[in-house]
């Protein structure tokens, strides 16, 4: 059932607990990939998994981590955009054998290293960012990385050999909402997720 965290007039939003909705959601979808056995919507969850990890990986790069680097926690991320480039490496790699041995393989891979990723943020990182924001400015990064999700492309875009590290790799794959290679087909199968964000 779609989980829709109501927000009352003037309430300020949490950074740390939207990024975790769309942690979960990508749990929840892996564990329900596996669960299946049905093809169509075995194909259908894939789908969904994908472009929630790719969603999710951009609109963080774009806005959550900028706020890393005046908190101090440049480093940190740095490795976060580093991992998220593996998840998309292993992404594509799947989008390339679908439903196949090899596409479980490669998808797998992206959930460990995207989960991996995501209980360091959760345990360790959000913490951290929490103490060192004031509730308005967690708010302010938390509607940041919300209407960023609406910007970014829902499909993971090819790596290039000119991407020499990451920072080059994060501007070049950065999405945009209309982007040729980022669009997404009509004919794709979707399914629902189980936590909605609010709506800004």
């Amino acid at each position: 059932m779609l989980l829709v965290r109501a927000m009352a007039s003037g309430q300020f939003f949490d950074v740390t607990r939207e990024v975790k909705s769309d942690h979960d959601n990508v749990r929840d979808l892996f564990a329900r990939y596996q669960s299946t056995n049905d093809r169509t919507m075995k194909t259908a969850i894939a789908n969904t998994l994908v472009r929630e990890m790719e969603i999710h990986n951009d609109a963080v790069d774009i806005s959550v981590y900028n706020y890393y680097e005046t908190a101090g926690m440049g480093d940190m991320a740095s490795q976060n955009k580093a991992e998220h480039m593996k998840v998309r490496e292993y992404a594509l790699k799947a989008e390339a054998t679908p439903l196949s041995e090899e596409y479980d393989r490669a998808l797998e891979k992206a959930f460990r290293v995207f989960d991996d990723h995501a209980q360091d943020e959760e345990q360790r990182q959000h913490p951290l960012l929490k103490k060192k924001l004031s509730a308005e400015d967690n708010d302010k990064i938390a509607r940041s990385f919300l209407k960023a999700r609406k910007t970014v492309a829902p499909r993971p875009r090819p790596l290039t050999p000119q991407m020499t590290n990451v920072a080059e790799k994060a501007q070049e794959l950065r999405g945009r909402a209309h982007s040729e290679v980022g669009e997404e087909p009509t004919n794709r199968m979707f399914v629902d997720v189980k936590h909605a964000h609010p709506t800004i």
